[in-house]
């Protein structure tokens, strides 16, 4: 089972596999230095005068431990309690040419490597120690190189096991090191900076998760904006279409009362004014139509129904319509309608409706009843230009949210056009251009 998991884990196999290496580079290194060390141990000189004065002494303390105890020659127990006391020294006793104790020969059993002596040129240094029941010839050896062979080899592995671990727990904390960053990242991601992304240099299951958690930061971060644009769009359309109805209500409003007070002259003005009120009605319905559809589908945007339409007449009944509704309110209006050739026009009808409506609430609520309200149309080779000036009364409230005009400006974009606005001499002035295609001679029609 853990042969399995680790086979199909990167992580698990990068981990076993830097382990081994470690492991590897710490053995190569041990037997590097110690091969350095038995070097320099081997060529490295003793004082000689310490090592008999060493000799003699110890030799001298050994014949008063046997004098003192009254030890027999055949007491090896005896000997041996001596010999433990001493450091790192190798004696032998020998009688009639037979070894009875040698301190070292346990060690000499198990590693025939080791040698008791260490210098050349010199013969092992011996003296007669006197038992009570015999004597035996006793020879010392002072080992000094073994003592620092010995130190040596333990401080050797000791490094080369601290080295070992010392990598070992490098790889590990670069580990958590790299967990504690996603950990960090997943922290400032739940604080709602879903544009921050986790980074790392890994190439197992931490980076796969790290690349995953971006992922899927970047797709929320995606579907929050998504979310924010379609709310904004929304909201703006319930602003604009709550503008527009307005206008038409306002209308609808003022020829109504129209009618309850019989401010007509004939039956045929009456029509006129009925009329009017169904075409703000059919206009008011379009609007809520739109925002019915609008959320009705999931905040799916309003989708322009283009068609092409006879310029003249619809840009006529566009400037009449809009003349008419003014002057029945009480404003004075000059229409100067210089178009003399016909002309088609692309548009999505109940839009630049909306267009016009918007104009007409906006001169209601600002335009001045004692000073003409201008509006022109003026035809070019491929558009045609719109222009309407009307004196303000109160410049602090003009269009102060500028919702409707903003909306203007959106329809006449996509419908390749242009709208413009700016105040001089407290008249408020509007531009709108379209494009148009001319009827040719030659072909049906050109742009």
């Amino acid at each position: 089972m853990l042969v399995s998991q680790i086979k199909h884990s990167r992580l698990g196999l990068s981990l076993l596999l830097k382990v081994v290496i470690y492991g590897l580079l710490s053995i190569i290194l041990y037997f590097i230095l110690t091969s350095i060390a038995f070097h320099y141990i081997d060529n490295m000189q003793v004082n000689l005068d310490s090592y008999y004065d060493n000799i003699k002494s110890t030799t001298e303390e050994f014949q008063w431990y046997i004098t003192e105890n009254n030890i027999s020659i055949e007491d090896i127990g005896a000997i041996k309690a001596w010999d433990k006391g001493q450091s790192l020294m190798h004696i032998r006793l020998v009688e009639n040419n037979k070894i009875i104790y040698d301190s070292m020969d346990y060690i000499i059993r198990f590693n025939p490597k080791i040698s008791y002596i260490y210098y050349d040129h010199m013969k092992d240094i011996s003296n007669i120690i006197e038992f009570y029941d015999g004597s035996a010839t006793l020879y010392i050896t002072i080992l000094y190189k073994q003592r620092i062979e010995q130190r040596m080899t333990f401080a050797i592995a000791s490094f080369c096991v601290l080295i070992f671990y010392l990598a070992l727990f490098h790889e590990f904390k670069e580990l958590v090191k790299d967990i504690l960053e996603i950990k960090k990242g997943i922290e400032i991601l739940e604080g709602g900076n879903l544009a921050f992304e986790l980074q790392t240099n890994r190439k197992d299951e931490i980076s796969e998760l790290a690349d995953s958690i971006n992922r899927m930061s970047r797709e929320l971060d995606f579907q929050r904006k998504e979310e924010e644009i379609l709310r904004q769009k929304s909201n703006d359309l319930v602003t604009s279409i709550s503008h527009d109805l307005r206008t038409p209500l306002t209308t609808i409003n003022s020829y109504i009362d129209l009618i309850l007070e019989e401010k007509y002259d004939d039956m045929n003005e009456l029509y006129r004014y009925l009329d009017k009120i169904k075409d703000k009605s059919l206009q008011l319905s379009n609007l809520s139509d739109n925002l019915f559809t609008h959320f009705s589908n999931r905040n799916i945007e309003y989708k322009y129904r283009f068609e092409t339409v006879i310029g003249n007449d619809f840009i006529g009944y566009l400037l009449n319509s809009l003349k008419e509704d003014l002057v029945d309110k009480g404003y004075q209006v000059a229409l100067d309608n210089k178009i003399d050739k016909e002309f088609f026009l692309k548009v999505d009808i109940i839009q630049i409706q909306r267009v016009f409506n918007n104009l007409e609430g906006n001169l209601i609520k600002y335009a001045s009843k004692s000073i003409p309200i201008i509006y022109s149309a003026t035809l070019y080779d491929s558009f045609i230009k719109i222009y309407g000036k009307n004196h303000i009364l109160n410049l602090d409230h003009i269009d102060s949210h500028g919702v409707g005009i903003n909306t203007c400006k959106e329809i006449i974009r996509l419908h390749s056009g242009e709208m413009s606005t700016y105040i001089e001499n407290q008249s408020y002035n509007v531009i709108i251009n379209l494009p148009v295609y001319i009827l040719s001679l030659n072909d049906n029609h050109s742009e």
